[in-house]
């Protein structure tokens, strides 16, 4: 189990430097705005559930990506003490460099891997996904890890 452990702190640093070669002003953004491309239209409150994040976390990462102009907010109608926030195209266009370097990035590195083995560590990454969600959410899953955005 110290290799798993291990595997992933290394994959932390990675992820880590790989932020700090995004588009400027994404970086600490870039999983709340994934998620907001995924969710639509969604209170803070729910995307700090979602994303297991504290509401101010939340308030701070909005607003930062409001001022890049990748997200935009709204009285919520229902409840007036509340805000809705959603992507804008240019959000939407960020999300898609985002996925994109992403995925050209494991896709380098993966590249003289056999498409059995990929298959496998999309299957089991999403089964620790399921699982972790689950604990963390009391005994029920947040839903199939495969459905879930991106965490950028």
């Amino acid at each position: 189990m110290k290799d798993v452990v291990r595997q992933f702190a290394a994959i932390t640093v990675i992820r880590r430097q790989l932020v700090r070669e995004l588009p400027p002003g994404v970086g600490s953004g870039s999983v709340l705005l994934s998620a907001l491309a995924y969710c639509s239209e969604s209170r803070l409150g729910e995307l700090g559930d979602y994303l297991a994040l504290d509401r101010s976390v939340v308030s701070r990462q909005v607003a930062h990506l409001e001022q890049q102009g990748a997200v935009v907010r709204r009285p919520n109608p229902a409840d007036q003490r509340s805000s809705l926030v959603k992507v804008t195209p240019h959000g939407l266009s960020l999300v898609d460099e985002l996925v994109r370097a992403h995925a050209d990035l494991i896709g380098s590195v993966t590249a003289d891997w056999a498409p059995e083995d990929l298959s496998a560590l999309a299957s089991l990454l999403a089964r620790l996904g399921d699982d972790l969600s689950r604990r963390a959410c009391g005994g029920t899953s947040r839903g199939d890890a495969r459905a879930r955005p991106l965490a950028l």
